[in-house]
């Protein structure tokens, strides 16, 4: 354990980095492979959500007490000390983020078939959203190291996309 990060705060950030982790992954595992062995795009779909709804927990436990008003006053200081703004607009985003994951895999192991031929706006609001709330948990309000895993997941993720689009043309 670093120095200076005790066991709450390292349950914290241990959620928050595996969500990630599972958030990738699934988008690695879903565009362009051929199927194989180990994990499929829905089973890390289904880890990252699982890890993200621990990371809430443990956040809510540790952090906050359990008090909603106590978040929403430290996502307001947090944004004021980022962005100049104080508000806490971002919890309740955060509360968005959880319920469209949770939807989406929801629907994804109740009816698959149904998933997969949603209509494609539907796919693409949802990854705008998620990768748009990914982006400012880990560049924009991440620690460094926290930063730096999401450039490298928007660089490696946008090059993989872009690598799989130009094979498909």
């Amino acid at each position: 354990m670093p120095r200076g990060v005790d066991g709450a705060e390292w349950a914290i950030r241990l959620t928050a980095f595996l969500a990630f982790a599972g958030y990738v992954l699934a988008l690695a595992s879903c565009r362009g492979r051929a199927r194989r062995a180990g994990p499929s795009a829905s089973g890390w779909w289904s880890l990252g959500l699982a890890a993200f709804l621990a990371h809430l927990v443990c956040a809510f436990h540790f952090e906050h007490g359990w008090s909603h008003a106590k978040a929403l006053a430290a996502t307001a200081a947090q944004t004021a000390e980022v962005t100049g703004i104080e508000t806490g607009f971002g919890l309740y985003l955060n509360y968005a983020f959880a319920l469209a994951w949770l939807a989406d895999t929801a629907w994804w192991h109740l009816a698959k078939r149904s998933h997969e031929n949603r209509p494609a706006w539907v796919d693409t609001a949802l990854q705008c959203f998620m990768a748009l709330m990914w982006f400012n948990a880990t560049v924009v309000f991440g620690s460094p190291w926290g930063q730096a895993a999401g450039w490298a997941a928007v660089i490696g993720l946008g090059g993989w996309f872009a690598l799989q689009r130009r094979r498909a043309l």
